[in-house]
């Protein structure tokens, strides 16, 4: 598969973040932008959806990759992130909501990043 296909992917995932990362600082942190700002939490429950995505078309280009390039995330958790918001949009564990904020983007971030250098413009990944 074109390593410019699995970059994207990979960007799609790292652009959330940000936009994620900047709106809890925006915010005044997680629980602010969870519990108290209802524009902030509805924005990061829509990049946590975009992440989730990006996650199953990586998995679709190449089962392998997001493993091999990134092997410290629990990428079927990721994939399976967006079937819980999407499921539990009524009733949304918030406590689920600010530990993916607090512990697991960071690691998230600088993972995809790192994946990211690691693609060669041109390089094929099969």
């Amino acid at each position: 598969m074109p390593s410019n296909r699995i970059s994207k992917g990979f960007g799609d995932v790292l652009k959330a973040i940000l936009l994620i990362e900047k709106w809890v600082e925006e915010a005044g942190g997680a629980d602010q932008a969870i519990f108290h700002d209802l524009k902030a939490r509805s924005a990061i429950e829509r990049q946590l959806l975009v992440i989730s995505e990006a996650a199953i078309r990586l998995h679709k280009l190449d089962p392998a990759i997001c493993s091999a390039l990134a092997p410290r995330i629990d990428w079927p958790g990721v994939r399976g992130m967006g079937n819980f918001i999407r499921h539990k949009y009524d009733d949304l564990d918030t406590t689920i909501l600010t530990d993916v904020i607090r512990n697991r983007l960071t690691e998230l971030r600088e993972a995809c990043q790192q994946a990211i250098q690691s693609l060669s413009p041109g390089e094929a990944h099969e």
